[in-house]
């Protein structure tokens, strides 16, 4: 399959940091936009080779008639596969969203593993290498690196114990994404980045990413 990229319509924008940020590494370039009238002046300028629509769209907009809209403004929108991004789970499972016009299902909150699935059954891509601390190792010495790096999983843990317990996102998301970002952690960066704006919409997701990547460890 070409690789025309993907378009993400979703108005909750920490969404924007976030699905790039884990895509990336899987050679998946990912535009942003936040409305379906948006989402077809994307299709209108460029291809894309998936649509991942957010279904509870601001404004009272409904993804099922905005998915419907878009496929209707360009030929080449009927074969492209259009998956269902939301929190919603109906007890039918991906059958709901394929009578209502998409191809497939994305849960909110999920894992890494989750969207790797996503893009290797729609889009062929293998699964992205894991984060690691190679290049501190070289700068710092293995030992060092290994020490900084097992301080910042631990911060982590704390940071979401915190939290869950009720305290403000968004000094831990500052902190720790600029940490990881100098650690050599992209995707850990670019998640808890998403959070310095007070914006805890996306919290179930970084934290579930950042409770994976923890046991992963």
């Amino acid at each position: 399959m070409a690789n025309y990229g993907i378009l993400l319509v979703d108005d909750e924008v920490g969404y924007h940091a976030i699905v790039p940020a884990l895509l990336r590494p899987m050679g998946c370039r990912v535009d942003c936009v936040t409305s379906g009238a948006a989402a077809i002046e994307a299709v209108q300028r460029s291809r894309f080779s998936l649509i991942l629509m957010n279904i509870e769209l601001g404004s009272g907009e409904d993804g099922y008639r905005s998915i419907a809209s878009l496929r209707a403004s360009a030929d080449w929108l009927g074969l492209c596969p259009a998956i269902a991004f939301t929190t919603f789970s109906p007890p039918e499972g991906e059958a709901y969203f394929q009578r209502r016009g998409f191809d497939g299902w994305l849960h909110k909150p999920f894992t890494g593993a989750d969207i790797a699935n996503m893009a290797q059954r729609w889009l062929g891509r293998a699964p992205p290498p894991s984060e690691g601390d190679g290049r501190l190792a070289i700068l710092l010495g293995a030992e060092q690196a290994a020490q900084m790096v097992d301080r910042l999983y631990v911060s982590l843990g704390e940071a979401v114990a915190a939290i869950d317990a009720g305290a403000a996102a968004a000094g831990f998301g500052h902190r720790l994404g600029g940490l990881a970002g100098t650690l050599g952690f992209p995707m850990l960066s670019a998640i808890w980045l998403g959070l310095q704006d007070g914006d805890t919409t996306c919290w179930p997701t970084v934290r579930a990413l950042t409770c994976e990547a923890i046991a992963q460890r």
